[in-house]
């Protein structure tokens, strides 16, 4: 299999202009890191919203700045199966539409009917083996 891009960890940064109310209640509203929102993009009740606590209309309600949220993901990698078809190699088991088998490094497996044959494994026991990443 030729690997068409690798694996491979994407951060994604998002910005939310808060206002903190009674009882942990509150108001979050997408922006960029400046704390501009587009209201282009917006529900009218959410741009209400934004006009009443901006207005300060919101009883208990307080501002509180922009709020950095951070996350990561992995991307898959993509391989090209020898069959031509993009394949996307996220899990232990990755099987082509063609039903070549490959790791997630891309490698092509056995069958399954041969899988376990040289450990002594039972089928049902290679068919619960799970990875966390």
């Amino acid at each position: 299999m030729e690997i068409l891009s690798e694996r491979k960890r994407v951060e994604v940064v998002e910005y939310h202009l808060m206002w903190q109310g009674p009882g942990g209640r509150g108001f979050s509203f997408d922006c960029d890191k400046h704390g501009v929102v587009d209201e282009s993009i917006m529900a009218p009740a959410g741009i209400e919203n934004l006009r009443k606590c901006r207005a300060g209309e919101m009883e208990g309600y307080a501002p509180q700045g922009v709020e950095v949220c951070r996350r990561s993901y992995a991307e898959a990698a993509i391989g090209k199966c020898d069959c031509g078809r993009r394949v996307a190699l996220s899990q232990f088991t990755n099987t082509c539409d063609c039903g070549r088998q490959y790791s997630m490094d891309g490698g092509m497996l056995a069958p399954r009917d041969q899988w376990g044959w040289e450990t002594g494994e039972h089928p049902a026991d290679v068919e619960n083996i799970s990875l966390d990443i």
